[in-house]
């Protein structure tokens, strides 16, 4: 996928399109079974990869930016920060797909490695960004805030789908 220089900002016409689950949505931890049968889990955002975590699964991306709800967390107050795994952190405005986020995410997807990105800004892209390039067979998980979890195993289809999205967002200049 060609990322422009500066990346997409999306524009408010998306807003109630992108707040739609992009897969199925589960209640709390009831995502957790559903993931024993993942090749690779993706986590977005700090509740979910904080869960998971805690629960003993260690993604193979995590993307989170130390942020719930506008509440600020401190370095290492999140179970991210304490995964012994490489790190990339990005700066990423809301609203957004910078270029240095997409390749972040491209680069922790392409390693066979686990990893994490710390998002400086707003990861609140970084799932779709993460269901256009995933490879199949992967487990994205990230919250829908007041609806629960949303799990999306990836494939062609799921690809394309999300590549369509961000194509239709406007370039930043």
């Amino acid at each position: 996928m060609d990322v422009p220089p500066k990346g997409w900002t999306m524009p408010d016409s998306m807003r109630v399109e992108l707040s739609m689950p992009f897969g199925s949505l589960f209640k709390g931890e009831e995502v957790l079974e559903a993931l024993s049968e993942c090749d690779r889990v993706i986590a977005v955002g700090d509740v979910v990869s904080s869960t998971l975590i805690n629960k003993g699964v260690i993604p193979h991306l995590t993307v989170y930016d130390r942020r719930n709800e506008r509440r600020e967390m401190k370095a290492g107050e999140h179970p991210a920060d304490l995964l012994n795994v490489p790190e990339t952190i990005v700066e990423n405005p809301p609203g957004s797909i910078t270029s240095g986020m997409f390749r972040a995410l491209k680069d922790g997807l392409d390693s066979r490695d686990k990893t994490k990105v710390r998002v400086e800004g707003e990861e609140d892209l970084a799932a779709l960004v993460c269901a256009a390039i995933a490879p199949a067979g992967s487990c994205l998980v990230y919250g829908l805030p007041g609806k629960g979890v949303v799990l999306v195993r990836t494939d062609a289809e799921v690809n394309k789908a999300a590549q369509g999205l961000i194509r239709s967002m406007e370039v930043l200049k």
